[in-house]
C-alpha cells in the first residue's frame, strides 16, 4: 500500500484534470457530461423499465395507466443516474481545484461518496432498484475476489453455491408467503389448498411448469434481442435457453414436492413451503450463475431483516442510504484502480450509467503509470 501511494504521489498526483479525467476545460467537460450522462442512463435503463411494464400488464394494468406510470418511472430512473453522475464528476473536478492535487481517494471514492448521498432523495421505487444493481454487484465482485478461506470455497465449488441458493431459496420464499419479504423473486410461493378443488396433482405442476418456460422463455429472448442491438450482430447462437430450463425445473421441483408433501397430512404448511424451495433451488445447477447467487444472499438478507425489524414504522429514509454511498465509493475506486478485482455486471453498471466516465479514468491510469515518474517538476 506504501509503495502504490508513493507512486500515486510521484506519477498521477500533480497532473491536471485536463490530463487525468478529460481532455478539455471542467466547464466544457461538465457540460458535456450532461448529454452523455443522460444518453448513457437512457439506454441503460431502457429494458428495466420494458420488463417493469411487461410484467405489469401481465397483472392487468388499465393500458394508459401503465404507460404514464412506466413514463413517470423512467424519468425518474434516468434522472437519478444523471445527477448522481454530474455530482461525482463534478466533485472530482472541485476537490482537484481545492487540494491543489489529486490523492488516491479524492480522486473517486470521496466524489462518488457524495454524489452517492444524493440518491436518498430519489423516489423509493427508483432508491430500491438503485440499492438493488449496486448491492448485488459488490455481492459478487467480494465472491470474486476470493479473499479469505469462506469466498475461496464458494467461488470454486458449484455444490457449495448450489447449496447456499438453496438455503436462500427457502428463506425467501417462505419470507413471500409470511409477507417478510416484498421485493421481486423469480418463483412465488403456492398454497395447494386453493388449487387441489379445482385441479389434480399433475395439472397443477404441468401448468406451473407452462406458465414459468414461457416466462423463461421470454426472457432468454429479450436478453438476446438486447445483446444483438449492443453488438450489431444478429446470431442465432445468442439466444440461449438457460433461464428457460431453470425457471422451468425450479418450478417443477417446487410444485412437485409442494404436492407429495401435501398429501402427508402430519406435516405442517410451514415446513411444506420450506423444504419444497430448498429443492426447488436445486434448479441453480441449470444456470449457474454468481449472478443470480449474489441476489439470492440479498434478498434472503432482506427477508430475515424484515422478519425481525417489520413491527418498525416504516421510515423515508433507513441504514441503506447510509450504506449506499459507500459501497457505490468502494466499487467505483476499486473498478478504477483494480478493474480485475470487481464483477463484470460492476463494471457494465458504472459504465453504462457514466458513458465510461471511470473506465476511460482507468484507462488513463494506466498509460500514464507508463510515463517517467515525476518529483516536485522534476522528470526522474
Amino acid at each position: 500500500m506504501v509503495a502504490a501511494s508513493r507512486l500515486f504521489v510521484e506519477q498521477l498526483s500533480w497532473r491536471s484534470c485536463n490530463e487525468l479525467v478529460h481532455p478539455h476545460s471542467c466547464r466544457r467537460a461538465a457540460w458535456q457530461n450532461l448529454y452523455r450522462f443522460a444518453w448513457s442512463n437512457l439506454k441503460y435503463y431502457l429494458p428495466m423499465v420494458i420488463l417493469d411494464l411487461l410484467r405489469r400488464a401481465l397483472r392487468g394494468t388499465h393500458l394508459l395507466q401503465l404507460l404514464r406510470d412506466a413514463l413517470l418511472y423512467y424519468a425518474q430512473l434516468v434522472f437519478g443516474g444523471l445527477v448522481n453522475g454530474c455530482l461525482t464528476a463534478g466533485f472530482i473536478c472541485l476537490l482537484r481545484h481545492l487540494l491543489g492535487e489529486f490523492r488516491p481517494h479524492t480522486l473517486l471514492f470521496v466524489p462518488a461518496l457524495l454524489g452517492g448521498a444524493f440518491v436518498a432523495l430519489v423516489p423509493i421505487r427508483v432508491k430500491e432498484l438503485q440499492h438493488t444493481v449496486l448491492f448485488q454487484a459488490l455481492i459478487e465482485s467480494l465472491l470474486l475476489q476470493r479473499s479469505n478461506p469462506l469466498t475461496k470455497a464458494l467461488a470454486s465449488s458449484r455444490w457449495l453455491q448450489t447449496l447456499l441458493f438453496m438455503a436462500c431459496s427457502a428463506i425467501i420464499m417462505l419470507g413471500k408467503q409470511r409477507q417478510w419479504h416484498r421485493g421481486f423473486w423469480f418463483v412465488m410461493p403456492d398454497s395447494l389448498q386453493s388449487e387441489k378443488s379445482s385441479k389434480s396433482a399433475t395439472q397443477y405442476v404441468v401448468q406451473g411448469m407452462r406458465k414459468y418456460l414461457l416466462i423463461g422463455l421470454a426472457l432468454d429472448i429479450f436478453r438476446a434481442l438486447i445483446s444483438c442491438i449492443k453488438t450489431g450482430r444478429w446470431h442465432l447462437k445468442q439466444l440461449s435457453l438457460e433461464s428457460m430450463a431453470w425457471l422451468g425445473c425450479y418450478v417443477g421441483i417446487y410444485r412437485t414436492t409442494l404436492c407429495y408433501m401435501q398429501s402427508k397430512t402430519d406435516v405442517g404448511q410451514t415446513l411444506q413451503q420450506i423444504v419444497s424451495s430448498f429443492l426447488g433451488g436445486l434448479s441453480f445447477v441449470c444456470y449457474p450463475k454468481l449472478t443470480i447467487l449474489s441476489y439470492a444472499l440479498l434478498e434472503a438478507g432482506r427477508s430475515l431483516w424484515g422478519k425481525y425489524h417489520r413491527k418498525r414504522r416504516k421510515s423515508r429514509f433507513g441504514y441503506s442510504d447510509l450504506v449506499y454511498p459507500l459501497v457505490l465509493a468502494y466499487l467505483i475506486h476499486t473498478y478504477t484502480f483494480h478493474p480485475k478485482r470487481v464483477s463484470a455486471i460492476t463494471g457494465i453498471i458504472i459504465d453504462s450509467t457514466t458513458a465510461n466516465y471511470a473506465g476511460n479514468i482507468s484507462k488513463r491510469l494506466q498509460q500514464l503509470q507508463r510515463q517517467p515518474a515525476r518529483w516536485h517538476g522534476k522528470w526522474i
